[in-house]
This record gives C-alpha cells, structure tokens and sequence, in this order.
C-alpha cells in the first residue's frame, strides 16, 4: 500500500488526529480499520498497520509523511508487510513510553514490529520514536529475504529545503542517516543480531513518486548506495539482505532496533551574535538621532 501526497486532505487529516491525541494522551487506540495512535506528552504517531508510520506529529507539525516496510523472499517481487497474513489486532502498552507490537506471519516468513514513542516537554520540538523489527523463517529449509525501510520526512511540516544523508557511523557501514530543513533528524540503527549473512544497503535520493521502486509486485529493487541528496524533497531508503537457517536452527530470526530522534534546529553561535551585534547598532544608530533632535520614525 502506497500512501499519496495529497496536501488539503493531509492538513485535515493532521487536524483531526491532534485534537484526537491531545484527548487520549499517553495511550494507544484504534482509529479506523488499520490506524492507531500512540500519544506522549508533545508527540502522537500515527501507525498504520498496511505496513508502517503515516503521520508523528510533535508540538502540533507533522514530521513524516510516510515511513513503510517491504520485502521479498529469494528472487521473488517485492510486497509491503501487510500482504503477509494472517495478522490481527495490536499489542499496545500504556505509560509514559507507549508502545504497539504487531505481528506479520505465514509459512515463509514473520516479521514482528514494535513502535515505542517516547515524548519531551511542551513546545521543546523534541520526540524520539524507537522501533525493533524480527524477521523470523518459519520454514524447514533455510531463506533469503530482502527487507526495505523506505522513509519521507517532512520535517517542520514542509516537504521542501530538505538534505538527507548517511553516516558510516564508527562501524564501516552506513547505519546512521541524518536529514536536515525545518528540524533535524537523526536514525541510528542501534543493533542488528541475528542470521548467517547479513548485507545492508542504502540510497538517499529526490522525491520522484518511484519510492526506489518499492511498489507491490514489482521485482525488488537493488538500492545503489548513493548516500547524499538534496537540497529539495528527499526521501530515502534501508535494505537488508539475508540468509536465515531453516527454523528452530540458530541463526533462524533476525532482529534489528532503530532510533529516529527530531530536534529542533538551533541557530549557531555565530549566527546568534551577529544578529545580537546587529540590533544592538541600530539600537545607537536611533539613541543618536534622537539626541541630535531628528526624528526616527523607525524607532
């Protein structure tokens, strides 16, 4: 399932799902057929059970237009999560750390998603959303399966004057990126456990509609590694290639955890001080005239 860019609903929607979080803060409910919230003090996400993240609002903006799971098993196309059945209804936890837990599963493969959301202070601009993914083979022979993270930020509510780009992170791979414009994200994937080979890729790019073609039925793609873009609108991409024992042997799951963090975007010192050095010129500028009897209407 793809989810379009659709400006004036997505303003309605982002309206009706705030005042909705603000009555149910620190809880989990069910809004419409697949939608579930999770509410912590500033922030709200929006989780959508066709296969990812639709919405995290903090302070009242919209930071993600959408963030959604794919894979694909062998050579086989690739599919969002949600086509693997059966799943049903969600595990939430309550508290000050809210969390969703749901389950994908059939005879060739199940993934398990857990959401934890953890809020800051009233108009901080501060939010941390944590999720940890396993991939488990249910079968008697052992797989290969190829598992996306595909992400589209808004960040600050708008979709433009965005930079994206990944960071090796101290460990020879890129497991940190990093996105700028109207605040400042950053995703680390804090472990990856499990399997008998794994190999990861990524790619940043421009936002074209294509989604790095993550599109149901389509054979899956190859991300090519390109690890910066923008300025403009990007979105960008993780995949996961790996080799899981038949199951019940070691090396049958693996389970990677991620945290994404938003803060605001603060000004330089040097930014700061200019500013500071500049009002305080006009400041005398005006004293001046003003005691040389002239009159500064800007003042």
């Amino acid at each position: 399932m793809n989810l379009s860019i659709k400006p004036l609903t997505s303003r309605v929607r982002l309206y009706q799902n705030t005042v909705i979080a603000i009555l149910f803060v620190g809880t989990g409910f069910k809004s419409g057929a697949q939608l579930y919230t999770l509410s912590a003090q500033n922030s709200s996400v929006q989780i959508n059970l066709a296969g990812g993240v639709s919405q995290w609002m903090i302070d009242g903006i919209n930071q993600l237009n959408q963030q959604w799971f794919y894979y694909s098993v062998g050579s086989g196309p690739v599919y969002s999560i949600d086509t693997i059945a059966p799943w049903s209804a969600p595990t939430l936890g309550h508290g000050s750390s809210p969390t969703l837990t749901e389950t994908y599963a059939s005879s060739i493969i199940s993934v398990k998603t857990q959401y934890t959301l953890q809020g800051q202070l009233a108009g901080s601009g501060k939010a941390t959303l944590g999720d940890t993914i396993t991939i488990n083979n249910p079968a008697a022979t052992a797989q290969t399966y190829h598992f996306f993270q595909y992400s589209d930020f808004y960040l600050g509510g708008s979709s433009g004057g965005q930079s994206v780009n990944f960071n090796l992170n101290g460990a020879g791979t890129a497991y940190q990126v990093v996105q700028s414009g109207g605040a400042y994200l950053t995703g680390t994937v804090t472990a990856l456990t499990g399997g008998t080979s794994v190999s990861p890729e990524e790619e940043a790019g421009l936002y074209d509609g294509t989604m790095f073609g993550l599109v149901n039925g389509n054979p899956a793609p190859i991300l090519n590694n390109n690890l910066n873009a923008g300025p403009g609108n990007v979105n960008f991409a993780y995949e996961w290639d790996v080799t899981l024992a038949a199951y019940g042997s070691p090396g049958s799951s693996l389970t990677l955890s991620e945290i994404q963090a938003v803060v605001p975007i603060v000004p330089e010192p040097s930014s700061v001080a200019l500013v500071a050095s500049g009002m305080l010129g006009l400041a005398l500028f005006c004293r001046c005239r003003k005691t040389g009897q002239h009159i500064c209407r800007s003042c």
